[in-house]
């Protein structure tokens, strides 16, 4: 095979693979059952307002709206992946679930502000505080650095 026919074919495969992204509206039980619980632990007085399912050739991920205002994307086993409160502060009860130094350097290094999103990272993780800066944060909570 000439190389114009392997690229032609390289590409066609691609733009296949590619084009496999759906996404759709589900029901409450049809969210795994790790993230329904992670939804009536953590935020007990929210319901779910939307649900999607993005299905991609070899993944699905989740993304719950919450009435209270509060975005929570999980992956496909029902894992949580990010929680966005839309500038509202994310509830102790998941800034426990994060290593003990996240929260604390928060607290001592910028006493005015509340984390807002908590993002997990291949890395670790990134934080976005009330005041727009975002942290990151490796897997052992040891803060790395501050993002523009």
């Amino acid at each position: 095979m000439k190389g114009t026919a392997r690229l032609t074919m390289f590409l066609a495969l691609m733009t296949a693979f590619c084009s496999c992204e759906k996404e759709e509206i589900i029901t409450e039980t049809e969210l795994p059952a790790t993230s329904r619980e992670f939804v009536r632990t953590h935020f007990p007085d929210a319901g779910i307002s939307l649900i999607i399912r993005e299905t991609e050739t070899f993944s699905s991920d989740y993304t719950v709206y919450l009435t209270n205002g509060f975005e929570i994307d999980f992956t496909k086993s029902g894992d949580w992946d990010d929680v966005d409160g839309k500038y509202t502060a994310i509830p102790e009860s998941i800034l426990n679930l994060l290593p003990q130094g996240i929260p604390e350097y928060v607290k001592n290094t910028l006493k005015d502000c509340h984390i807002v999103e908590v993002n997990k990272e291949h890395y670790g993780y990134e934080i976005e505080l009330s005041n727009r800066m975002e942290l990151k944060f490796n897997s052992k909570g040891e803060f790395i650095r501050i993002d523009d």
